[in-house]
């Protein structure tokens, strides 16, 4: 099952997708697809739903599942870019399998993460019990959409979120549960939930809070960044990657003093 679509390059190959499926049988078709996508890694993966996926990344391990985010580049590259004590309070939104949060809370970070998407949550839950031993901080999974998980005095040293960034028409939306639209549907522009992220992210840092996302440049740089300097932070590019004609940054933001 094809479950990561770039929405901007899903057309064609998915049309020449569909005529190979059309053509024969689901095995063969799907062999010859997967060698078709295997080079552009960043906008096509495969899951077989019928089969336990996991990994493991530094001394965790993560289970898949074919309804929640599979860990990608955007993924480490947000993990590699983000500086984390212990002790620090750590909160993440739309958390997907849990990788970064249970990193983290193995760090000696206390964290609380979310995501909206109930097959998320139990996945993240069903990944800390298989690494209750490695974690040392303490750890918490809520359902819910942002920073609705959160009371109004719950305060961070770092807030991260990969959002949904990836500019997308209605006609663009896979469908199906609707759980992988959610998790990279960015709307039109790309920034419809990074908006709301970072309209409301300041009312739950701490004193010189640290907060990280991902960005594409397929999304209105300019945009975001008139956005950021509204809500009164300082920002940051500390990392970056490129994939064809996309490049991905992590933004870190802080609280202009």
């Amino acid at each position: 099952m094809i479950i990561h679509i770039d929405a901007k390059k899903a057309r064609k190959p998915m049309a020449i997708c569909a005529f190979v499926l059309s053509c024969m049988n689901v095995c063969q078709a799907l062999c010859i697809i997967y060698n078709f996508l295997k080079g552009h890694k960043k906008y096509f993966y495969i899951l077989d739903s019928n089969m336990v996926k996991n990994f493991t990344f530094k001394n965790l391990t993560i289970e898949l599942h074919p309804q929640v985010y599979e860990p990608s580049e955007d993924t480490f590259l947000l993990a590699d870019s983000i500086v984390v004590s212990e002790g620090d309070f750590v909160f993440e939104a739309g958390s997907g399998s849990g990788l970064m949060a249970l990193y983290y809370a193995s760090l000696g970070a206390n964290v609380i993460c979310s995501d909206i998407n109930p097959f998320a949550v139990e996945l993240i839950k069903k990944n800390f019990l298989v690494n209750k031993d490695k974690i040392k901080g303490n750890f918490d999974v809520r359902i819910g959409d942002l920073f609705s998980v959160l009371g109004s005095k719950d305060s961070f040293d770092v807030i991260l979120f990969n959002p949904p960034y990836l500019p997308t028409s209605k006609k663009e939306l896979v469908g199906g549960l609707g759980w992988f639209d959610k998790a990279v549907s960015g709307g039109a522009d790309g920034l419809n939930v990074t908006t709301r992220f970072i309209n409301q992210v300041s009312g739950f840092l701490k004193k010189n809070g640290r907060v990280y996302f991902v960005f594409s440049s397929l999304s209105n740089r300019e945009k975001l960044e008139i956005l950021i300097k509204k809500n009164n932070f300082i920002f940051e590019i500390v990392n970056s990657c490129r994939f064809n004609d996309e490049a991905l940054d992590v933004y870190c933001l802080e609280i202009k003093k």
